[in-house]
C-alpha cells in the first residue's frame, strides 16, 4: 500500500519520495561542484513565482545589494512602484530566497539574498 501522496496513479511523473530523492542528489552534485549555500526550488513553484519582475529584484539585489537599505530604496533604485516591489519581495520570502534585515533604527527593513545560488529543480524522468 502506498502512502498518500506518494503514489503516481498509473502517471510518468516520479513520487513525492522519488522527487526528494532526486532533488537531494542534485543539489549534493551542485554541493561537490563548488555550489555551497544552494537553494533549490521546486519546478511548480519557480514557474509559477519567479516573474521578470521577480528575477529583475534577485538580479539588483545580487549585483548592488549593498547599496540598498529599505524597500522603499529598492523600489526607487528600479524605479517601480513600492507596493508592487514589497509585494513581489514577500513572494521571494515564501520561497526562502530572500530575508529582510532590520536597518538598526528598527524603522526600515533591508531586502537581502538568503542564498548564494539558487537554481530551479531539473526536470529529471
Amino acid at each position: 500500500m502506498s502512502r498518500p501522496g506518494t503514489d503516481t496513479g498509473g502517471s510518468s511523473e516520479p513520487s513525492v519520495d522519488e522527487r526528494l530523492l532526486q532533488q537531494d542528489g542534485f543539489a549534493a552534485d551542485l554541493n561537490a561542484q563548488g555550489y555551497t549555500d544552494l537553494l533549490v526550488v521546486r519546478r511548480e513553484s519557480g514557474r509559477d513565482m519567479l516573474t521578470e519582475s521577480r528575477l529583475a529584484l534577485i538580479r539588483h539585489l545580487d549585483q548592488h545589494g549593498s547599496a540598498v537599505d529599505s524597500v522603499s530604496d529598492l523600489a526607487r533604485q528600479l524605479d517601480r512602484d513600492k507596493g508592487a516591489v514589497s509585494k513581489d519581495l514577500n513572494r521571494l520570502a515564501e520561497l526562502d530566497v530572500i530575508e529582510y534585515e532590520g536597518s538598526g533604527d528598527g524603522t526600515a527593513k533591508r531586502p537581502r539574498l538568503k542564498h548564494d545560488h539558487v537554481v530551479i529543480e531539473p526536470v529529471v524522468y
